[in-house]
């Protein structure tokens, strides 16, 4: 009922609140902040468009050899007089002849037009195989790190809201602390007015208020700067004022052992997936450069049409008549003409080609493919041992953070009494305001040390979360003093 009840409420609030100064803080729980933050965060959406960019490129890979259909047209114009009946380089009929006699003149107007099909085919190609495995090798590594960037963001989500909480925890220990010391300065002040105590029991009693006012104000500042960065993450409008409602509260415990964590975090790790598929397209680039001094064939088959139409216009003729020696000429003759005619062609072609000598391209791209791929299994072994260190010490903080839970509750609980002691006795005379400040800042510190406690102990459960894979919910069960976090590993 969580994710409903924020998902109605909290667009409702902030689309309410638009463009004027908000006043009411919006409250959300972890699983609140969770829920929300998976779906708003812009590190998720990154991901998103990579694992949609390496698809495209996968679908280009395919593309490349598929066959390819062309439509080509061609079309000319062309007009040209002449006077000498001999007509070269007529643009699609070549050469022209006519019979003009001596001083003839002719005007030739020629129009083409040709439209066809060409099916490139590729046949034989040895780089189709290994760029499609690294396309596809491409697609699974932004799968797995999307996977990875969703425990990352759940981490960053879940540590900043416990850090919130931390703070939050620790102004209510600073306030009564600074309600103790101002009630000490004023006893300390009334007692020494009466001649009964010395100048520097007031002096003391005034430094532990200042500190306790520096501590309040670094807790209030620590809030505040917890809770920006968790709207930041929530995605939400700079001027949304945000509050956490879960109390510091210790989790479920941890419920895997040591050695249970380790090899969950080895089989089922996205960022292992990652670089594993990264070293598979490194290895699938190796054969892609070794393809570039194969051969390739490929099968070319097009098919066309063509209409040709020729005018003369004007084609004028001075014919002339010989007798005995004798030359006439005759009258003028202007006999225009056209002519049209259409033809059809289609044929096959077969390409191979060799590469004979690429001056050591491809020589030198395997080798620089090679040398990658092994650096990414370097990069495999060192993700290993960074992620065994990662929870080994998560594993060992939280279990540490059982017992310093336990302890620091008790030392609260005694430092309460003492501290009602050590004031009644300096109210009594009987023992200096030393004992008192001294139980005083021993109290403060108990407080402080028992929500670190708990706050290490939530927070080393989300980094075994991020290592290892969520389990169950954070909020699921509280502690148990005899699981396996709180055992040898």
């Amino acid at each position: 009922m969580a994710l409903p009840l924020l998902l109605s409420v909290a667009p409702a609030a902030i689309a309410q609140n638009q463009g004027q100064t908000r006043t009411v803080p919006l409250r959300l729980s972890l699983r609140q902040a969770l829920d929300l933050g998976l779906q708003q965060s812009l590190s998720l959406r990154s991901s998103s468009l990579s694992v949609a960019e390496s698809q495209a490129l996968q679908g280009l890979a395919k593309a490349r050899f598929l066959p390819r259909l062309d439509l080509v047209a061609l079309g000319t114009y062309a007009q040209v007089g002449s006077s000498v009946g001999f007509i070269s380089n007529l643009p699609a009929i070549g050469d022209l002849n006519l019979s003009l006699g001596g001083d003839g003149y002719a005007v030739v107007q020629n129009s083409f037009l040709n439209l066809g099909l060409l099916l490139n085919l590729p046949l034989l190609d040895f780089s189709r195989a290994p760029l499609q495995q690294a396309a596809r090798y491409g697609v699974q590594v932004a799968e797995a790190e999307q996977s990875e960037q969703q425990r990352r963001t759940r981490f960053d989500i879940e540590s900043t809201y416990l850090s919130a909480q931390l703070a939050e925890a620790q102004i209510p220990v600073w306030e009564r602390s600074l309600a103790l010391s101002t009630t000490l300065l004023r006893d300390a002040t009334a007692i020494r007015r009466q001649g009964l105590a010395a100048r520097i029991d007031t002096l003391q009693a005034d430094a532990l208020l200042q500190a306790d006012r520096q501590g309040l104000a670094e807790a209030q500042a620590q809030r505040q700067i917890a809770l920006s960065a968790l709207a930041r993450l929530l995605n939400l409008p700079p001027e949304q004022p945000l509050a956490v409602s879960d109390s510091l509260q210790p989790g479920a415990a941890w419920p895997l052992t040591l050695a249970q964590s380790l090899e969950r975090s080895w089989q089922q790790r996205p960022a292992l997936q990652a670089l594993e598929k990264q070293r598979q397209a490194q290895q699938a680039k190796v054969q892609l450069a070794r393809a570039g001094r194969l051969p390739t064939v490929g099968l070319l088959l097009g098919a066309g049409i063509s209409g040709d139409w020729l005018n003369l216009p004007v084609l004028n003729v001075n014919p002339s008549v010989g007798v005995n020696g004798d030359t006439s000429n005759l009258p003028s003759l202007n006999t225009p003409a056209s002519g049209s005619g259409s033809f059809y062609d289609w044929g096959a072609a077969i390409s191979l080609r060799q590469p004979l000598f690429d001056g050591g391209l491809s020589r030198e791209s395997a080798a620089l493919a090679q040398r990658r791929a092994e650096q990414s299994q370097v990069a495999i072994d060192q993700a290993r041992q960074a992620i065994s260190q990662n929870v080994i010490t998560w594993f060992a903080s939280h279990r540490a953070a059982a017992t310093q839970m336990q302890a620091a509750a008790a030392a609260a609980r005694a430092g309460e009494e003492s501290v009602r002691d050590a004031l009644l006795r300096y109210r009594a005379g009987i023992t200096p305001i030393t004992e008192l400040l001294l139980a005083q800042r021993n109290l403060q510190v108990s407080r402080s040390a028992e929500a670190a406690a708990i706050h290490r102990w939530n927070l080393s459960r989300a980094g075994l979360e991020l290592e290892s894979g969520q389990l169950q919910p954070p909020d699921a069960a509280p502690p148990s003093p005899g699981s396996a976090a709180t055992q040898g590993g």
